[in-house]
């Protein structure tokens, strides 16, 4: 794996509020009934579900019976719902129903990009309807930012022209850039007034050379810089292949960086994504990397690579999402005030669940689905490796912080 920037000393237990994973893949069936009770296994208690299920979701009324069956499998999850932008989504459906349906946005995807993205937009000229409803509605357009066809390395890059026409035309929409993976998302992102983009716990710690062989990197990054379209890549790890595609050092390093900021704009979003094994190790590989049910034990040792002194935290920054809060538990740890944690950030609260991280190393799973029930099964990110937390939820009491 690429090696990653030094990290501090371990600061020890890490007391987290239960987080918010704001984009995750739940899946149908026996599927679904897996993994979703593994969410708040993996520290969150908040979700965005995507709606690429087949069919996908278009309507108020099918997402929330979606919700329904989520509730069955875990009733202490809070499932935020989307919408399948295509021209079945209807206007008046929103503006009726979404929020006793408790749908929260609508999820572009372009036709072809990635899993079940079939139904996916081709010209986004039809929808302007829809993006207009959802800025007055107050709701949020989730984007997969990928160009259909342009080379694995640019195509996230070719898509931003499309995301700024959406912002120009509607700049009081709502936009929500999904699992960014290169520097240049985050400078499209960085300051626009009602945009933010999910960063996932993979593309914090990958690069392409996680994800394909030596010989094969070397020509995507030469097909990149001529231009040339994409040709379909010989995937030497494929429980690490996902789309987007892990890109290079110097952008993983990006979004590294705006996590140790702290940006508000930046957040995590998971984009767990199962597959059953044999469909991870086909050829080509299914895309999607499985971080359900350890996220919060993958993430922290990755958002305590560069943090910075004490005195750069600035002044009142509470912690506003799972990232963030990680990021200042470790810095006021090494500030020796670790048990300030809760007045600071107003979020731990005395009953309520919360993460507790210890730094007592686990090893991932090699796979999971014996217990939970599947005939097939998954292979979780980073499986067989040894993780420097163990994860555990519990009640949260002030004793958690003095310890």
């Amino acid at each position: 794996m690429a090696s990653l920037p030094c990290g501090s000393a371990c600061p020890g237990r890490l007391v987290l509020p239960m987080g918010d994973d704001m984009h995750t893949h739940l899946r149908q069936g026996k599927l679904m009934e897996a993994v979703t009770p593994l969410i708040r296994r993996g520290g969150c208690n908040r979700v965005v579900v995507m709606p690429n299920t087949i069919p996908p979701i278009v309507t108020c009324g099918q997402a929330l019976a979606y919700r329904e069956k989520l509730l069955q499998q875990d009733s202490k999850v809070d499932y935020l719902m989307t919408l399948y932008l295509s021209p079945e989504v209807d206007c008046k459906d929103i503006l009726e129903n979404a929020k006793k349906s408790h749908v929260v946005g609508v999820k572009l995807y372009p036709r072809g990009v990635t899993t079940n993205s079939d139904s996916g937009v081709e010209d986004l000229s039809g929808f302007h309807p829809v993006f207009k409803t959802l800025e007055t509605c107050g709701l949020t357009l989730h984007i997969h930012g990928e160009q259909v066809g342009a080379e694995l390395l640019r195509a996230e890059e070719l898509f931003l022209p499309a995301f700024e026409e959406i912002h120009s035309k509607y700049p009081d929409l709502k936009i929500v850039f999904e699992h960014i993976s290169t520097a240049a998302a985050v400078r499209a992102v960085r300051g626009k007034r009602n945009v933010a983009a999910t960063i996932t716990a993979h593309h914090l710690r990958l690069t392409i050379a996680d994800v394909l062989a030596s010989e094969e990197v070397e020509r995507h990054i030469k097909e990149a810089a001529s231009g040339a379209r994409s040709f379909p890549p010989t995937v030497c790890c494929p429980h690490n292949f996902c789309k987007p595609i892990a890109k290079l050092q110097q952008d993983r390093d990006e979004l590294l960086r705006v996590v140790r900021e702290g940006d508000p704009q930046f957040f995590l979003g998971s984009d767990s994504a199962p597959h059953p094994r044999h469909k991870k190790e086909a050829e080509p590989p299914a895309a999607g990397v499985f971080t359900q049910p350890l996220l919060l034990a993958v993430s922290t040792p990755l958002l305590r690579m560069a943090v910075p002194p004490v005195q750069d935290l600035a002044c009142g920054a509470a912690a506003c999402c799972p990232f963030c809060a990680q990021y200042l538990a470790d810095t006021l740890s090494r500030a020796g005030c670790l048990k300030n944690l809760r007045a600071f950030a107003c979020e731990l609260v005395e009953g309520e669940d919360c993460v507790v991280l210890d730094p007592t190393p686990c090893r991932v799973p090699s796979v999971f689905g014996e217990e939970e029930g599947l005939a097939e099964e998954l292979v979780p990110f980073l499986a067989g490796e040894e993780l420097a937390f163990s994860a555990r939820i519990v009640p949260f009491t002030e004793s958690l912080l003095e310890k």
